[in-house]
Order: structure tokens, then sequence, then C-alpha cells
């Protein structure tokens, strides 16, 4: 049975809005243009797999074996959002790193959900 979270609306609302931007400036650079079409892709896969069960199982599963390993998500999170603030700043704030940044959203949102599905476990 196919189940809706909040984060599989969020996983497809940052799979629409790159999308647009993606669109919606055809002066980018292709690479920057490829790897934002890239992550809304990724985007939608994630969006599609988080309604089946197998995500939710897998996960608990993973995090049941390796308890250390709980850590992880944090630790990506916040590495994601140090790099992140360094390449904002170190390129001044433009407009192609901050879309770098907009394609970055999509690694916190799934390190996001791995959070909330450990809590929510009761075992763990």
């Amino acid at each position: 049975m196919k189940r809706f979270t909040l984060f599989t609306f969020l996983y497809l609302a940052l799979g629409v809005c790159l999308s647009a931007i993606a669109l919606g400036y055809p002066n980018l650079p292709s690479g920057l243009q490829r790897s934002l079409f890239a992550s809304a892709g990724a985007s939608y896969l994630v969006c599609l797999f988080s309604t089946f069960p197998f995500w939710r199982e897998a996960t608990l599963r993973f995090y049941r074996r390796r308890n250390s390993a709980v850590i992880v998500p944090w630790l990506g999170i916040g590495v994601n959002i140090i790099v992140t603030i360094w390449e904002l700043q170190s390129q001044n704030w433009a407009m192609e790193a901050i879309l770098q940044a907009f394609s970055r959203l999509s690694v916190v949102l799934i390190f996001a959900e791995i959070i909330v599905i450990t809590w929510r476990n009761p075992e763990h």
C-alpha cells in the first residue's frame, strides 16, 4: 500500500521547483542546468520510492544493525550546510552558487527523512 508523507510532497515540490528554475533560465551554463535537472530527477525518484513501505523498512533495518550509523544523517546535513555556505561566500552569493545550493536540498531532505523515520521507531 502506498503511503504519502510530508516528505513525499516536499520531494515533489523540490523537483518541480528545480525543473522550473532549469527551464526558466535558458542562459544558465549547461553544467549547472544539467545538475538542476539531475537533482530534480533524483527528487522525483525519491518521491516515488518514499511512498512504498520498503523505503521505511529498509531504513529501519539498516539502523537497527548499525547503532553507530545513527549520527551519519546529522553529519550529512551539517557537512552539506557548511559546504553550501562556504561555496556561497566564496562566490559572493552569485546566482550560479545559489542554484547549486538548491540542487543540494534533495540530499538534506533525504537525511531529514531518515532522522524522522528513526525517531518515530519506538525500538530505537
